[in-house]
């Protein structure tokens, strides 16, 4: 591609800053899952507004973690469950109940730094915040740097909560977050 001219760069420059507000979050959000958020502001002229001392994998550790989807299993149980796999209950959110999914706003996830992972039960196809796409998952799995990482509670080849498949996607998350490090 050939160089830019002054007045093309500063066109291009007012049309970046057009489109800042909604594409800033998702691309330092992308940026920071794929360990180049460093790389990101140093190319901009800002590096400095990293905190240097902080362990960048300190999020995963301590991040929200969110699941959602139709259950059985009772939130004490799956906290318990937690609990014997060393992540503090405390980090969890739960949304268990079928019928207030129809509800729940499925937007809030996309592009937080809130949740660093998202553990999907059975939920209702069409829901708030799954835009376009068939289901939140759906929506998810076409945009995966738009949100958290998702993973899937099964029992089989189904969507189900258990205390076996939440305990599967803990031992899941467990092996990503040694990835991160």
């Amino acid at each position: 591609m050939a160089h830019l001219t002054v007045q093309e760069l500063s066109d291009l420059c007012d049309a970046m800053m057009g489109r800042m507000g909604l594409e800033l979050l998702p691309a330092i959000t992308k940026a920071n899952r794929e360990d180049t958020l460093e790389e990101l502001l140093g190319a901009l002229g800002m590096s400095d507004l990293l905190e240097s001392d902080r362990d960048p994998y300190e999020k995963y550790f301590k991040g929200k973690i969110i699941v959602i989807g139709a259950s059985a299993v009772k939130v004490d149980k799956l906290r318990s469950a937690a609990r014997k796999k060393k992540f503090d209950p405390d980090r969890f959110e739960f949304h268990l109940e079928y019928d207030q999914l129809k509800h729940f706003d499925f937007g809030k996830i996309r592009g937080t730094m809130s949740y660093v992972a998202v553990l999907a039960g059975p939920m209702p196809h069409s829901t708030p915040g799954a835009a376009e796409a068939s289901s939140f998952i759906a929506r998810v799995e076409a945009s995966p740097d738009e949100y958290p990482v998702l993973i899937k509670l099964q029992a089989g080849n189904d969507l189900k909560i258990t205390k076996r498949s939440f305990e599967r996607a803990l031992d899941e998350l467990e092996e990503l977050s040694a990835d991160w490090r």
